[in-house]
């Protein structure tokens, strides 16, 4: 990598004038970690992250020296100011934004720009050099309104009560899993959660993120959903607990709806709602565009994102992952196979 004010070593990606690591699984020193996805979660004897970062990583690493910033206070680290922005991926998801004599860098991590209801608006940084990701960054993704899938999302749960079956709604245990609660509470639906996702959401609550009513939720218990709404995780679909429903329709969460041919992917569900916590393809080319930055280098998603960046006529590079770096989320990583006949976790 050309420029000095991101560089890459053995441990992944790294920001030498703050003596960071991004991301990276493992690393010596401190690791940047930009939300408490399991596949960013960080070994590392240190890390740094906002406070709600560090309260979610521990509840799923375990204690470690946390570093807390909240958004927007700058600090001193090493030879750079660094500041966390609002990322819009999950509660506490930061974006870095590292300024030394050199310049400025800025790492998105996974973020979006549309709204999110643990998180305060986003806005694009303006930087030198820009690592971001591109998870969706081919054309045809390009997600509708939130408004209009959340408004689809609560159709399927009237359409499913009125045929006298419990609606099920699959999303990942941290982030999709509250914003969809949050929808569902707020549209005066009771809930009941996944184990995963209720302890994840009691977290919320502790950390003063509550969810609105009048629809409330509650932990499922084997046998025990009556006519609530199950919110639970795309990995028990085929288990026990949606099949022995008597009946049911499913209502999956994820960004790969408009993939090709993802019918076919997710046959087994009734809906496939494209209700991502990752920003589409516009707003992918926005980030590039607005955040002014002479060198951007995409990461966790496809190559060919960099190369329409290049015939937009920005220097953008696409960095293959390293085995340090974070893996793809559970189920909005690479996208599946259309010929697979499974679902991504």
């Amino acid at each position: 990598m050309r420029d000095r004010l991101v560089t890459r070593d053995a441990f992944g990606l790294y920001l030498p004038d703050a003596d960071l690591h991004l991301d990276a699984r493992r690393a010596p020193g401190t690791v940047f970690v930009s939300h408490a996805h399991g596949d960013h979660c960080s070994d590392a004897a240190r890390i740094l992250c906002t406070p709600e970062t560090a309260a979610l990583h521990a509840a799923r690493r375990g204690d470690r020296e946390a570093v807390t910033l909240p958004f927007g206070a700058p600090a001193r680290v090493g030879d750079a100011s660094v500041t966390l922005t609002p990322a819009g991926h999950a509660l506490g998801s930061a974006m870095l934004v590292a300024e030394s004599a050199r310049g400025r860098a800025a790492y998105t991590g996974d973020y979006k720009l549309r709204g999110n209801p643990f998180s305060p608006p986003v806005e694009i940084p303006r930087v030198d050099a820009l690592v971001m990701e591109c998870t969706f960054g081919e054309p045809r993704y390009v997600f509708p309104p939130e408004e209009e899938l959340v408004a689809r999302l609560l159709a399927f749960v009237d359409e499913t009560r009125r045929a006298g079956a419990t609606p099920v709604v699959l999303a990942y245990a941290l982030g999709k899993g509250q914003e969809a609660l949050w929808h569902l509470t707020r549209a005066g639906y009771d809930v009941v959660l996944h184990g995963a996702i209720a302890n994840l959401t009691a977290l919320h609550e502790r950390l003063g993120h509550a969810f609105p009513g009048p629809g409330t939720w509650g932990r499922y218990e084997k046998g025990k959903v009556g006519d609530r709404v199950l919110l639970t995780t795309p990995q028990t679909r085929k288990t026990a607990m949606v099949q022995k429903l008597p009946a049911k329709r499913v209502c999956y969460l994820t960004g790969w709806a408009l993939h090709p041919g993802a019918w076919n992917i997710y046959k087994d569900c009734d809906l496939v709602l494209p209700l991502s916590d990752h920003a589409d393809y516009a707003e992918l080319v926005r980030t590039a565009t607005e955040s002014g930055a002479s060198k951007v280098y995409t990461v966790h998603g496809p190559a060919t994102f960099a190369e329409r960046l290049r015939a937009m006529g920005i220097d953008a590079e696409h960095l293959m992952e390293h085995p340090n770096e974070a893996e793809p989320e559970p189920d909005e990583g690479p996208a599946p196979a259309t010929d697979q006949l499974g679902f991504t976790f």
